[in-house]
C-alpha cells in the first residue's frame, strides 16, 4: 500500500489494520501473491462510513499488465478505470445502511494513476479505495461484489471484512457475489 493511499483511508480502516493484525497480514499476502484471475477486497465498516480497498493484477481488468501501447489498449484501460470509478455498478450494499458513494481513488503506475513508476516487465497492479457515506453502515446485513461481472477475467475475489461486529473472511467465486454480514 502506498503512502498516498494509506493517508486516504479512513481512520477505521487504519485502526482495523492495526487492531486486527490478521487483516493486515492477509492483505500483504494477497498483494504478494499476484495471481491472475484473483482479486482481493478488504472492507472496513464504521457507523457512518464503509470503505472497500481493492487490490488486483491489472491483467484481471485489461488482459495485459503494462502501459497501453496503442489506441485500442488505451480505450480498454479508460473503460476499465471508468467502470471501477462507477463503483455502484459493481458494489451493492444492503439499503438498510443508507450508503451513498462518496469517493473512489485508484492507483496504477502502469496506467499513470496515483504516481509511481512502472518498469517494463514488472507485474502491474490496480489498487484502490471506494468510500461510501452511510446513515448507519452497521445495519447492513450483506454486501454484493460484482467484480467478476464487471471484469470477466476476475474468477475469484478474496474478501475480508472488519467492523464493529468483528471480522470475517470469504472467498467469492462462480456465481457467488454476496457476503452475509449477519451473525
Amino acid at each position: 500500500m502506498t503512502t498516498a493511499r494509506r493517508r486516504s483511508l479512513p481512520l477505521a480502516a487504519l485502526l482495523a489494520a492495526a487492531v486486527l493484525p490478521g487483516l493486515a497480514l492477509a492483505q500483504a499476502h494477497h498483494h504478494a501473491a499476484h495471481e491472475h484471475g484473483r482479486a482481493s477486497v478488504d472492507i472496513a465498516i464504521e457507523r457512518t462510513q464503509l470503505t472497500l480497498s481493492l487490490d488486483t493484477p491489472l491483467d484481471n481488468l485489461l488482459g495485459f499488465e503494462r502501459a497501453p501501447r496503442n489506441a485500442t489498449e488505451r480505450q480498454a484501460a479508460d473503460a476499465a478505470v471508468a467502470r471501477l470509478r462507477a463503483a455502484d455498478g459493481w458494489v451493492r450494499i444492503d439499503p438498510k445502511a443508507g450508503c451513498t458513494l462518496a469517493e473512489v481513488m485508484l492507483e496504477s503506475a502502469a496506467l499513470g494513476l496515483g504516481g509511481g513508476t512502472h518498469r517494463e516487465g514488472e507485474h502491474a497492479e490496480m489498487e484502490g479505495s471506494v468510500t461510501y457515506r452511510c446513515t448507519d453502515a452497521t445495519q447492513a446485513t450483506y454486501i454484493e461484489l460484482g467484480l467478476a461481472d464487471a471484469f470477466k477475467r476476475v474468477r475469484t475475489v478474496d474478501v475480508q471484512v472488519a467492523g464493529p461486529n468483528g471480522q470475517l473472511k470469504r472467498t467469492l467465486g462462480g456465481k457467488t457475489r454476496r457476503i452475509s454480514l449477519s451473525r
